[in-house]
């Protein structure tokens, strides 16, 4: 198993295989679905704990991501500035439990580059990018298969936050990806 979950992730990671690609495929639909962001947030309480400080690291980021999600499906601007303030919150811890999970810091990246500056997390984007392409570079698609490490290479693309170095190395992996059968 990966290296940057403990002993006791890397366990129950294992065992829960079958939720963790129920909650990837969900997190693509929730980006546009406030009930599907709901039932998902839902169905991780439901298969680990009422106490997200249980939660594996990757897990712990997806949860976070549908926290901060919550918040831009809500209307009520007081209820969009609790929800992605926890989302900040629980996403950090994700990054702190590991600061080497891809997924992690790849979430992180894609929401807090979304968000406005009163959230403070302006210092932690450009870090992210930079861990976020060290890792896909890693080209170790074990734990983090290939059409995801794709979809976020092509997200990352579509960014304004690339250096020319960046996109040139993100276009290489896309291509090499695009070329394996």
């Amino acid at each position: 198993m990966t290296s940057f979950l403990t002993a006791s992730e890397a366990e129950h990671t294992e065992l829960k295989t079958d939720v963790l690609r129920i909650v990837r495929t969900g997190f693509y639909v929730a980006v546009n679905n406030e009930d599907t962001t709901v039932s998902l947030m839902n169905f991780i309480r439901d298969e680990f704990s009422k106490d997200h400080h249980q939660y594996p690291a990757v897990i712990l980021a997806y949860y976070a991501a549908l926290e901060g999600l919550r918040g831009r499906h809500a209307s009520n601007p007081i209820s969009k500035f609790i929800h992605v303030s926890k989302a900040v919150d629980k996403m950090n811890e994700a990054l702190e439990k590991a600061p080497g999970l891809m997924e992690g810091r790849f979430l992180r990246f894609s929401f807090f580059h979304q968000i406005p500056g009163i959230f403070g997390v302006g210092g932690k984007v450009e870090g992210d990018l930079k861990e976020t392409i060290a890792l896909l570079e890693q080209r170790d698609y074990e734990f983090v298969g290939e059409k995801i490490q794709k979809d976020m290479i092509d997200y990352l693309l579509r960014t304004d936050r690339l250096s020319l170095d960046q996109r040139s190395r993100l276009e290489m992996l896309a291509e090499e990806l695009s070329n394996k059968p």
